[in-house]
């Protein structure tokens, strides 16, 4: 008990102040680039990264557990504790699942940050900023709040119209679901044009239907009008428009995503790009874990000066940048559709696993 307060105790040290010290840097930064702006205020500023603060989170609780289990481990071995340590009969078994099971908190404040607490401070953005968030690059939306969507549609009105779509296909300029309330000057509503589908006409700038089904004449004496048809559709919105106007699907939850995923494969619609998203949040979490247990493989070699830190920290660094890299890599090719969404998200996590848990069988007779 003594001995796995000492390794969780000399873990949780470096992992906050690694944590402390890579926010600084990430906040000073952030803060100094805004002040340097002229066009937004030091409100505008301190807010903008208040909102921004838990994705900073999000990207540095992973390199604070590979620090965490770097720095303890080469703490104990330049004391000569890690030996004494194993000496007095604690495998190395028992550490790394000490290492597990205090990273495994790390993963769960990730998971938290990573798939409620950021959507929800995404949401609020406008309210805190209201104009001001199209100053800032990275508060920019990809379209509408999610409290709109709740019912699996977006709303606005246009002109003469309300019209309602569940989402647009921004790859091949379609249209689902579409629903179109027109009324007279009055306000009265005269006219409602359901269209499972229609794709935009770049040569005369209209859409074209699969099917149209028309209710007309709702604000006239008379019954109404059904007619079912095929013609090119006219709307008051541009296709740049609804590149905007889609759904933004960075503020809603984790369970709110995964309900609006189930609404668009009911449609039809291609889900590979947000179940990209939708899996990231599981990925993002369980890298912490990982980069805790790649950088505890020193343990199998406490008292060999060969082992250095610096070779330590060039080994362990070097493969979090790859892992950077080659994970956003296939992050991309998921959100463009070019492999499915379970490969792109977790590839790279599981040959990760699988590297750690050679080294670790290797060296199973020292466990």
């Amino acid at each position: 008990m003594i001995i796995r307060k000492l390794i969780t105790r000399e873990w949780i040290r470096f992992c906050a102040a690694a944590f402390v010290a890579l926010l600084s840097l990430l906040s000073v930064g952030n803060l100094v680039t805004g002040f340097m702006r002229g066009n937004v205020s030091a409100s505008e500023v301190l807010l903008s990264y208040l909102i921004q603060v838990p994705n900073f989170m999000i990207q540095i609780l992973p390199v604070s557990c590979l620090i965490a289990s770097l720095f303890s481990i080469n703490k104990l071995k330049n004391r000569n504790e890690l030996t004494a340590i194993f000496a007095a009969g604690y495998s190395r078994q028992s550490y790394i699942i000490d290492l597990l099971q205090v990273s495994t908190y790390v993963a769960v404040l990730q998971f938290i940050l990573s798939a409620y607490i950021s959507p929800y401070i995404n949401s609020k953005r406008f309210d805190l900023l209201e104009d001001s968030v199209t100053k800032f690059r990275s508060l920019k939306t990809q379209g509408l709040s999610s409290s709109t969507i709740g019912s699996g549609e977006v709303w606005y009105k246009s002109g003469d119209y309300y019209f309602s779509f569940s989402h647009f296909d921004t790859k091949a300029n379609k249209l689902f679901n579409i629903n179109i309330y027109s009324f007279d000057t009055e306000y009265k509503l005269k006219k409602i044009t359901s269209i499972p589908s229609m794709s935009y006409n770049f040569n005369d700038k209209t859409w074209l239907p699969d099917n149209v089904k028309e209710i007309a004449l709702l604000n006239t004496p008379t019954f109404p009008r059904i007619e079912e048809y095929v013609s090119p559709i006219f709307l008051n919105e541009q296709l740049e428009d609804f590149k905007k106007i889609e759904s933004d699907i960075t503020t809603l939850s984790f369970f709110k995503l995964y309900d609006y995923i189930r609404q668009l494969r009911r449609s039809g619609i291609n889900i590979g790009e947000y179940l990209v998203i939708f899996y990231k949040h599981i990925s993002d979490s369980i890298i912490c874990i990982i980069f805790a247990l790649l950088a505890a493989i020193p343990i199998f070699n406490p008292n060999r000066r060969n082992s250095s830190f610096g070779k330590s920290a060039s080994f362990v660094f070097t493969f979090t940048l790859l892992y950077w890299l080659v994970q956003t890599y296939f992050i991309e090719l998921g959100k463009n559709l070019k492999i499915i969404p379970l490969l792109a998200c977790f590839t790279v996590p599981f040959l990760f696993s699988v590297f750690i848990f050679v080294v670790f069988y290797k060296n199973r007779k020292l466990a």
